[in-house]
């Protein structure tokens, strides 16, 4: 399985705006995608850090879906408002699982 590690920058203070629009919209979004196998999002409320976490059955599924997919940017953009900093990417391989 492989994972993509998104982590973003969000204003405290717009918290829980983003945190429903990622839950309405973008992770209804992300389930539709081919390979899809799961999504976390952690959150930090003191600091607004949010390490968001997708899973996918496949590295091509992970590649598809990627930040220069019109998927990633429609997602990453319904959040842009929100954010205080860019976005850091990390592509990942999942090897240990419990």
């Amino acid at each position: 399985m492989y994972a993509r590690v998104t982590t973003i920058q969000i204003s405290p203070y717009r918290l829980d705006g983003a945190i429903a629009i990622l839950r309405e919209q973008v992770a209804p979004a992300i389930q539709q995608q081919h390979g899809f196998k799961g999504y976390l999002m952690l959150v930090d409320r003191g600091t607004g850090k949010s390490i968001n976490i997708t899973l996918w059955e496949e590295e091509s599924d992970r590649q598809v879906t990627g930040p220069n997919s019109t998927y990633y940017r429609d997602a990453i953009g319904k959040v842009v408002p929100f954010l205080t900093d860019s976005p850091v990417v990390e592509d990942l391989e999942m090897v240990i699982q419990v």
